[in-house]
């Protein structure tokens, strides 16, 4: 088999990844943020530019250009952060959580027993699918969807192998540890779950700092709540726009000759079904799954 050409945007990572390895961890930018400076400011500068033409210095300038208007971290320490934060997180809800709350600037890992458990690995390459994650959310889903019980995940701080707790930010890790809650209420950890601690200066700067990280994350847990809401709506708008329309579509499945304006609702609420479902999956609203699943049942329904 021939080997592929790279793509720009493939060139461009590869520099890019290259250049953020040397940066000082509080300086380094995670692959979510690389790729978005990729694909909304660097790679429009090169549309229609031949690859042969790229030049590798102009390009590091670019890129060195987008790294420094990003200000350096201020909450890769897990000195700073209150493992409470993540004290009660939903085992559907894992993957979010480390999205989009956790800083991706720390290592973090999750154990979940006989459900498996993850390497440590830093948040600033997260991937859901890359990262052993999704592996052990589906590992939990039979269990979950026919039990009583609940199972959650709640995040202690802990020493990396061979690291000294001497308060140095990177020797530290977030450990998602899985408890299953029983109908009654007995909870049972899968794994370690407990905390090593550091004592932190007790000056000004230490206060000030604690609650800068602090009213930070709170203000991410807000946005989700946002998110969450609007993915809550959506769901809700599109389940009611496919419920008229599969109302109106037994109509004319059952009729021998339906009617012009039987037929007229029929079209139309398909096509706002389908326009519905096309834009909150475009949003981000919807997972994969819940857009095919959805897309399959109008479609065989308009099909009859």
């Amino acid at each position: 088999m021939a080997n592929r050409k790279p793509t720009t945007y493939n060139l461009i990572l590869k520099q890019f990844t290259k250049l953020n390895n040397k940066l000082p961890e509080e300086n380094k930018l995670s692959i979510k943020l690389r790729r978005e400076i990729i694909k909304k400011v660097l790679l429009p500068q090169f549309k229609g530019v031949p690859q042969y033409k790229i030049k590798l210095k102009s390009l590091k300038g670019l890129i060195v250009n987008e790294i420094e208007k990003v200000p350096p971290k201020e909450i890769c320490d897990l000195n700073y952060i209150d493992p409470s934060e993540f004290a009660f997180v939903e085992w559907y809800a894992l993957d979010e959580t480390i999205a989009d709350l956790v800083p991706d600037c720390v290592y973090v890992k999750v154990t979940a027993g006989d459900y498996g458990e993850t390497r440590i690995f830093n948040t600033r390459n997260y991937e859901y699918g890359r990262n052993g994650v999704r592996q052990i959310v589906e590992e939990i889903r039979p269990d979950a969807d026919n039990s009583s019980g609940k199972f959650i995940f709640s995040g202690y701080k802990k020493l990396r192998p061979k690291k000294r707790n001497d308060g140095t930010p990177d020797n530290y890790y977030l450990d998602f540890v899985l408890f299953i809650i029983d109908k009654k209420g007995n909870q049972k950890p899968q794994g370690e779950t407990e905390s090593v601690k550091f004592d932190l200066p007790k000056t000004r700067e230490t206060r000030s700092k604690k609650t800068q990280v602090k009213n930070l994350i709170e203000e991410r847990i807000k946005r989700l709540k946002t998110k969450k809401d609007s993915r809550r709506r959506a769901k809700k708008t599109l389940e009611k726009n496919i419920k008229e329309f599969s109302v109106v579509a037994k109509k004319v499945a059952k009729a021998k000759k339906p009617s012009v304006a039987t037929v007229n609702a029929f079209n139309k609420r398909f096509i706002k079904a389908a326009e519905l479902l096309e834009k909150y999956y475009a949003q981000g609203k919807l997972t994969k799954l819940q857009y095919e699943k959805n897309l399959e049942k109008i479609t065989k329904e308009f099909g009859g």
